[in-house]
């Protein structure tokens, strides 16, 4: 499951079926209600002052459509993902619909259009739309219009695509659908001897399967395997559907209900939290599709609760209507009947009622404990403390630094963080140091302090660095660098040297002020500069830490001077020792306007009194011109890369300006 996540392109499809289904939720809450007022009217003999009828038959035309629905939804999404026209995607996926539904069905009398999800609704949309993108290379009509026109004729450029890949998709589906619907057949085991007990389990199991995965259980389950069991009787007057809707799933596919409570008792986070408050109206009428998107859906720590709770369920209600003598009527229960209420109009008796209280209670319990190991494990004092223990740093304040946000991060970086930080640890991490020339005295006596890996031998840099940081764990890395350089400093000190070397602060790290407080602590008195990009003045906390860092005696050094958020006014209001003229500047300085800019910049801070360091230098010509800017320090590949300590130190003792 882990690689499964990890594959993006099966991850970006799924999240595109994932954004299908929630996209048609609001369609089938709307059946939904009006299903649950035809009920109400009725049960409770309510007169609205308009005809039932007429109510009864919008309802029916609305679930009419209901087969047609999420081909639209999953052919839009599908190919807003693989970056093909909406439009076209959603006319040849419900064309290529309509052609299979009159291929199979008989469409004489427009009453036999098939209901609900059938096979074709999930996979017509994902065939048609995988050719029109294959396809679509060779088949468009290559118009190159820039006026205003140019998105009409980029539409027009499907015209040939469109036709040839609804033959193709027509000629697939057909030469397939025959080969299908054997193998539906032949290992569907709704179509067994099996006891309908054991095919209601099993069909459970499958709605769950594919709930996890981010798709309509109940939809796909019907589309594939049929429904027929849910209308056949587990007891007089009670079908395994009632029995299903009543019992099993209280609050919808996989106990929403009790999911929804075991989150507002567990979920730490305020937003999760209110999410839950605002759709909980919906888990009394079964509407849980939120829910599980919010909690279930490629969580790992919840599959087994999700698929063992319905099962759990089945248990107890079937053992608890035989304990309890629970007779039935023959009023018929819909999928959107209130929780406790439909138990009551099924049996009118408390003892139903009792008994979905159990079921309720022990789910609850259930998930409660899975969501509570969940969030331990997903929260950034979990990621942060085995980190710590891998590097020996202890850092208390974990409330300064940041989270996830999004549960599309959650998907597919939370299992990359857990899989990095337990390879992370002190004895493959090492500090390499690359120099900074002073080219006016002919010195190597600085160095900035660049971390890398040991892969097994081969060393790489820091790849990992974007994934710690969205997971908010860079002060930790940051603390362990400033440990090692602390150790270094004695190493170069025993070889006479104090150079002066300059570590890299992270803007995250900066905005923690225990991260501050204790990496003071450890550099205490070394001759240290510290570097940080321009963003980190944005941060009131960051400003009020760098000033600290100023107080304390040690240089500040504004590095990537030149792109991204690259401003003067920091130049202005900020106390600057340094400025590094980031790689992309000096690359451009042969030519005219680089050229200009770097020269002016270099001026400027000289009469502002800021050392300015050229970093990424990599050819002699670059540093000649550097050398008649007056530039202070140069930095890059001509001097050196970035070595590990024993050659810096051979490095800084046998420098020789002349000798480059």
């Amino acid at each position: 499951m882990t690689k499964l996540i990890k594959n993006k392109k099966f991850v970006s499809f799924i999240i595109a079926l994932q954004e299908a289904f929630i996209s048609i939720i609001p369609y089938f809450v709307l059946i939904g209600f009006l299903v649950l007022i035809n009920t109400a009217i009725i049960q409770f003999k309510i007169n609205i002052g308009v005809s039932f009828d007429v109510i009864k038959n919008f309802t029916k035309v609305l679930q009419s459509f209901s087969s047609i629905i999420p081909v639209i939804a999953i052919s839009f999404f599908l190919a807003k993902r693989i970056k093909v026209s909406e439009i076209i995607a959603v006319l040849l996926a419900v064309t290529a619909f309509i052609s299979a539904v009159y291929y199979e069905y008989d469409l004489s009398d427009l009453k036999n259009f098939p209901f609900g999800f059938i096979p074709a609704s999930i996979t017509i949309p994902i065939i048609s739309t995988f050719f029109l993108q294959k396809l679509y290379p060779f088949f468009a009509l290559n118009i190159d219009i820039k006026d205003g026109k140019a998105h009409a004729y980029r539409l027009f450029s499907y015209l040939m695509v469109f036709f040839v890949a609804y033959f193709v998709t027509m000629l697939f589906y057909i030469t397939t659908d025959y080969y299908m619907d054997f193998m539906i057949e032949k290992y569907n085991p709704f179509h067994t001897e099996l006891p309908d007990n054991l095919l209601l389990i099993i069909r459970n199991i499958f709605v769950q399967i594919f709930w996890f995965f981010g798709m309509h259980g109940e939809h796909m389950v019907n589309a594939l395997f049929g429904k027929n069991i849910l209308f056949d009787y587990i007891f007089p007057n009670l079908t395994y559907g009632e029995f299903q809707r009543i019992f099993v799933s209280i609050g919808g596919a996989g106990a929403g209900l009790a999911l929804m409570i075991s989150l507002l008792i567990a979920a730490k986070d305020k937003a999760v939290k209110k999410i839950v408050a605002i759709t909980s109206p919906l888990e009394f009428f079964n509407i849980d599709n939120i829910l599980i998107f919010l909690a279930i859906v490629f969580n790992r720590f919840m599959f087994l609760p999700f698929l063992l709770i319905p099962l759990i369920n089945i248990f107890i209600a079937y053992f608890g209507i035989h304990l309890l003598h629970t007779t039935f009527n023959k009023y018929y229960i819909v999928w959107c009947t209130p929780v406790f209420f439909d138990a009551f109009i099924k049996t009118h008796s408390l003892s139903a009622i009792l008994l979905q209280l159990i079921i309720l209670s022990t789910d609850t319990a259930i998930y409660t404990y899975f969501l509570n190991r969940y969030f331990k494990t997903l929260s950034i004092e979990t990621h942060s403390n085995k980190l710590e223990n891998n590097l020996e740093i202890e850092l208390n304040a974990k409330t300064d630094i940041k989270a996830f946000q999004s549960n599309i991060e959650l998907i597919d970086a939370n299992v990359q963080v857990d899989d990095i930080i337990s390879k992370l640890n002190k004895n493959n991490l090492m500090i390499y140091y690359q120099p900074k020339v002073d080219i006016k005295h002919n010195k190597a006596d600085k160095f900035e302090a660049l971390l890398r890996y040991n892969d097994n031998g081969r060393i790489r840099g820091p790849f990992f660095l974007g994934i710690i940081e969205k997971a908010g764990l860079a002060p930790i890395i940051d603390i362990w660098v400033c440990k090692q350089v602390k150790k270094d400093m004695q190493i170069f000190k025993q070889n006479n040297l104090n150079p002066k070397i300059s570590v890299n602060l992270h803007p995250d790290t900066l905005t923690s002020t225990d991260a501050i407080t204790k990496i003071l602590e450890i550099l205490k008195d070394e001759n240290i500069a510290f570097e940080i990009i321009e963003r980190s003045f944005v941060n009131k906390t960051a400003t009020s830490n760098i000033k600290r860092i100023k107080q304390h005696g040690y240089e500040i050094s504004i590095d990537d001077f030149g792109i991204g958020y690259s401003s003067l006014e920091t130049l202005i209001k900020q106390e600057i020792d340094e400025l590094k003229l980031d790689k992309s500047l000096i690359d451009e300085i042969e030519t005219d306007k680089g050229y200009l800019i770097c020269k002016h910049t270099i001026k400027l801070c000289k009469d502002l009194n800021i050392s300015v360091v050229a970093e990424g230098v990599e050819t002699k010509s670059q540093l000649e011109i550097l050398k008649n800017f007056d530039v202070d320090l140069i930095q890059g590949y001509i001097f050196s890369p970035a070595i590990p300590i024993d050659k810096a130190i051979k490095f800084s003792h046998n420098f020789n300006l002349n000798d480059f």
